[in-house]
């Protein structure tokens, strides 16, 4: 399938609407990307029924936020209607190198390559993001069944590598598992976003706490 078919295949718009999610600059990105403690969310698998073919297409998702909610990237791999093979979606910040594309990692082994397919300027809902995209098999599926982390290795300008780690606790259970339809997975990421919203709350809070404590113990 070429590479024009196959992004038509997985959805120009589908991808649109996951990109909305992660308006997060560059400098942004390597600021949460610095941290040691990021937050991601579950993987989650939604389903549909295609009214044309009548058959049941699903895809798996997850969403990668910081403690305080910033989203960083989203990763979403969806059935193709083929026996065993998947399309590949992420969603990056803009800012790095197109032609090595997205070099994608399963516990430090190379698992794939997702090439850059759009990039979508800044509106009034989303800042400037990129999406890449593969078509990958029961291979890919199986390494991330089995694996602990799924890493995305961008190339920055200076040709430095950036990972981007996802966590692949759960992965199995749900690929496997019946998936939930799009008002419950909608109901699911609010209460991920209400859950991010208060734990970076309380490390404000924290932060608040600890700098009048040494301004009160400073000496005078």
């Amino acid at each position: 399938m070429s590479s024009r078919n196959l992004l038509v295949h997985f959805g120009v718009r589908s991808l649109a609407a996951v990109a909305a999610l992660y308006a997060v600059s560059v400098s942004a990105y390597a600021q949460e990307a610095a941290s040691p403690a990021p937050s991601a969310s579950a993987w989650l698998k939604i389903c549909n029924t295609d009214p044309n073919t009548k058959t049941e297409l699903c895809v798996m998702n997850q969403e990668l936020r910081a403690e305080t909610g910033q989203p960083i990237a989203a990763v979403t791999i969806q059935t193709t209607g083929e026996p065993g093979k998947f399309g590949l979606g992420v969603v990056v910040p803009i800012g790095f190198l197109i032609p090595p594309g997205i070099t994608l990692t399963v516990d430090g082994t190379k698992a794939g390559n997702a090439q850059f397919a759009i990039c979508l300027p800044p509106s009034n809902r989303q800042a400037p993001v990129c999406l890449a995209q593969a078509q990958v098999g029961e291979d890919f599926i199986a390494a991330l069944k089995k694996g602990n982390k799924l890493s995305l290795i961008l190339v920055t300008p200076q040709n430095k590598p950036i990972p981007i780690e996802m966590s692949l606790n759960g992965f199995s259970k749900t690929f496997d598992g019946p998936g939930v339809d799009r008002a419950a997975a909608e109901a699911q990421r609010q209460q991920l976003s209400e859950a991010l919203q208060k734990s970076a709350e309380e490390a404000r809070k924290k932060l608040i706490e600890q700098q009048k404590k040494e301004i009160e113990n400073a000496p005078q």
